[in-house]
Order: structure tokens, then C-alpha cells, then sequence
């Protein structure tokens, strides 16, 4: 089994290219919906703010310890001009992300690297497909907002709660297609409810392109359904988000072993 590679500042920036550390300042917070805590955190942003579905790696730190977790969350939205960027962060775990978004006082420091990932928009694509739960609305309506008019935006999420069922906003004239499905006690890395929405929607023609986010089994069977739909691995951008009972990795990804 080889080393877990070392996830200190000095260390990340050497090996991640194009990647800033900052320290950033938590300046707002509200609840969003019963899951979902959006956060506002101000400073040297413009750095940061990459592509539309890219996201930061926070040192969230430990309580009553020493050290942090590394954890990366997608950013909503990122404004350089007021130094201000937004990130949505799913509760629904509990892990310390969601501790720190709902506890840290206004005013407290936290570092930031980024920009990180690459799950980004096509803007190739005549359609595009965004599937996942809570942990992947943040990321899904960064990337439509970005999506060029006219175009077409489809939505498949399943949600906790009914009351986490937040629209996008988009431009009037992108076509937009929204299926939102209660998990109704089923376990997180049950995909059957995300299967049965893909399953009943009827997917465009020419050529499109899907996202997928949300719990790691889940997003490897919405993977495999897509591509006996005769979707092409090449048209479809997957990440696990995170992984039922296990917390993610150090550095902030879940456990794929």
C-alpha cells in the first residue's frame, strides 16, 4: 500500500500546478435550506475563483485540537471585484466541514487552496446533464449559470429533504428540466431512487453531456446506467463526494479502496 502523500501547505502547493493558498475571512453564513449552510468568505479571491464547477481545499480546523482536515467544496459563486466567494456546504453527514460552516464564529480565518478539481462545464455540449444529491447542487448550478444561451440544463436530484429542493436561476433562455426525488428513508448509497429519475427522463438529442456528484457507489451506478443508455465515457464527468460511513481521506476525498 503506498504512502498517503503529505498534506501540509508547502507540500500541496509543489505538487498541485495552478494552485494558490490564501487566508480567507468567514464574513457571512445563513441556512439555506434544512441541508444546505451557504458561507461567504472575503479576501484575495481573484486567484481562487478558476472555472465554473472548480472548488477549494479548506484547512477546516480541528475542535479542541490541534491541526485541520482538509476538506473541498465547490464554489457557487466567486465576485473579485467585492473579494467575496460563496460555497453551499451539505450538513447532512456531520463531518468537520459542516461543524466549522455552522459553528466558526464571523470574523475567523481559514486557508484556502485552489483553484481544485477537474469536473468543469463542456461548453461544447447542446445539452447538459446534471445528476447527483445535496452534496453536488453547489457545483451543478455553478456550472449551468455558466452554460451559454440558448441551451439546455436537466436536473436529477435526490434530496433528504423536501425542503432543500432549490431551483436554479438561469437565463430565460436556457431550457430547463428539473426532477427532484425524496430519499424516503433510503440509505445514502442506495442509487436506486437516482436511478428510477434517470430512468424516466427522456434525454435530448445531438450531442450532450453529463455531470454526476454526490455518494461514491451511487455516482459508480448512475456511471454505469448512463453508459448503457449508450452515453460515451468521454461525455461524462463523475466525482465522488464522499462515501456512507467512512470520512473522507486527509487530504479531503473519500475513501476508493
Amino acid at each position: 500500500m503506498s504512502e498517503p502523500r503529505p498534506t501540509d501547505t508547502s507540500s500541496l502547493l509543489a505538487r498541485l500546478e495552478g494552485v494558490t493558498a490564501t487566508e480567507l475571512v468567514l464574513s457571512g453564513r445563513r441556512q439555506l435550506s434544512p441541508s444546505l449552510i451557504e458561507v461567504v468568505l472575503s479576501g484575495e479571491v481573484k486567484d481562487l475563483a478558476g472555472q465554473p464547477g472548480n472548488d477549494l481545499m479548506l484547512a477546516v480546523p480541528v475542535v479542541g485540537g490541534d491541526g485541520s482536515f482538509r476538506r473541498r467544496y465547490t464554489m457557487r459563486s466567486v465576485d473579485p471585484e467585492r473579494g467575496e466567494l460563496v460555497l453551499w456546504i451539505d450538513s447532512t453527514a456531520g463531518g468537520p466541514g459542516s461543524r466549522w460552516a455552522a459553528g466558526a464564529p464571523l470574523g475567523s480565518t481559514i486557508e484556502a487552496l485552489g483553484p481544485r478539481g477537474k469536473v468543469v462545464l463542456d461548453q461544447l455540449a447542446d445539452w447538459h446533464l446534471f445528476i447527483g444529491d445535496t452534496s453536488f447542487l453547489s457545483a451543478a448550478y455553478a456550472m449551468a449559470g455558466a452554460i451559454e444561451p440558448p441551451g439546455q440544463a436537466l436536473f436529477v436530484f435526490e434530496l433528504e429533504d423536501p425542503a432543500d429542493e432549490i431551483t436554479p436561476a438561469l437565463d430565460e433562455s436556457i431550457g430547463v428540466t428539473a426532477l427532484f426525488i425524496g430519499r424516503s428513508g433510503r440509505a445514502g448509497d442506495d442509487p436506486a431512487g437516482l436511478l428510477a429519475g434517470l430512468g424516466a427522463l427522456e434525454l435530448p438529442e445531438d450531442e450532450g453531456a453529463v455531470y454526476v456528484g454526490g455518494e461514491l457507489r451511487v455516482v459508480a451506478a448512475i456511471k454505469s446506467a448512463l453508459k448503457e443508455r449508450g452515453i460515451a465515457d468521454s461525455a461524462i464527468q463523475a466525482k465522488p463526494y464522499w462515501r456512507l460511513g467512512v470520512a473522507n481521506q486527509a487530504h479531503g476525498e473519500p475513501d476508493k479502496s
